[in-house]
Order: C-alpha cells, then sequence, then structure tokens
C-alpha cells in the first residue's frame, strides 16, 4: 500500500511540475513546421483539415477539424518551403491562452488601442534558422491568433 501511493505522489508531483512549466517557443504550428516541404505540409493538414482556397501559389488557407483552431494560413518560400504559418483561433470553441503557445513573460509586449500582442524572436544557431512568434488578442488572457514566421537573414524588422 506504501508503494502504491507512493507512485501516485510521484505522478502527482511529476504533473504539477509539468503543468506549471513554461511553453517553449516551437517553430512549428499543429506539426507545420517551419522549413517544411510544401507535400509534407500538404500532407499533414489534409489530415486535419481541408483546403480552402490558394491565393497566389504560394499561400494557402486551410479549414479545420479542430475544437480550438478554425483556420491556418500557410505561406511557402521560392522553394516551396513553409515560410509562416499562422493559426487562427475558433470564436466559438475553448479560448487560447497565450500561456498555451508560449511563455509570457519570455516575450515582447505591446498594448495598442485594445490589440496585445506577444512576440518572441529566436535567433539563429548551430545550423537552425531564426525565426519569430507572434501571439495577437483583444482579450487579455485569451488569444485570437499566432504566427510562427522563418526570418531571413535581410529581415531586420518584425510585422
Amino acid at each position: 500500500m506504501k508503494k502504491l501511493i507512493s507512485i501516485f505522489l510521484l505522478l502527482a508531483a511529476g504533473a504539477v511540475i509539468s503543468a506549471a512549466a513554461p511553453v517553449k517557443v516551437r517553430p512549428e504550428i499543429m506539426g507545420i513546421a517551419l522549413d517544411m516541404k510544401r507535400d509534407d505540409a500538404q500532407t499533414r493538414l489534409k489530415a486535419i483539415g481541408r483546403l480552402e482556397r490558394e491565393e497566389r501559389k504560394r499561400q494557402e488557407v486551410w479549414a479545420l477539424k479542430d475544437q480550438r483552431v478554425s483556420h491556418i494560413l500557410i505561406g511557402y518560400d521560392a522553394e516551396y518551403r513553409v515560410r509562416y504559418v499562422t493559426a487562427i483561433a475558433r470564436a466559438d470553441g475553448p479560448r487560447m491562452r497565450y500561456e498555451d503557445v508560449a511563455n509570457v513573460r519570455a516575450a515582447q509586449r505591446t498594448h495598442n488601442q485594445g490589440n496585445l500582442r506577444f512576440t518572441w524572436e529566436v535567433e539563429s544557431r548551430r545550423g537552425h534558422f531564426a525565426y519569430v512568434m507572434i501571439a495577437r488578442g483583444h482579450d487579455p488572457k485569451y488569444l485570437d491568433s499566432y504566427s510562427v514566421k522563418k526570418l531571413e537573414e535581410s529581415e531586420e524588422e518584425i510585422d
């Protein structure tokens, strides 16, 4: 019995620690990673949604079968690799908190006329490209959308 209680307490402590751990900024959204080949991205997207429209050959809008995210907007570079991904939060579903996508304490926060924006910049290192994550919303707790975008060496300013 003591062994069972010890195992339970260990599992409970692990759950509390992992729930409290801040979410790291990652170069992907819902399995669509920056620099992923277009064919691979479309295979993943077909599993979770349907193509709604294609714009100018290198941008797509996908409607998702997800409770929290209604759409994914995706852009490709000239080599047809993922350049950016944007997730649009579903207005009629469970709300997504800024903390669900990354640690807000590590973000640059701006507030302008009721619009919140959290920005995380990740510098390039050891063969990994630089990228930025931006979460936007009107509510101080819940986001409307979030994006990850690969930064080119020539890009100095973030939109």
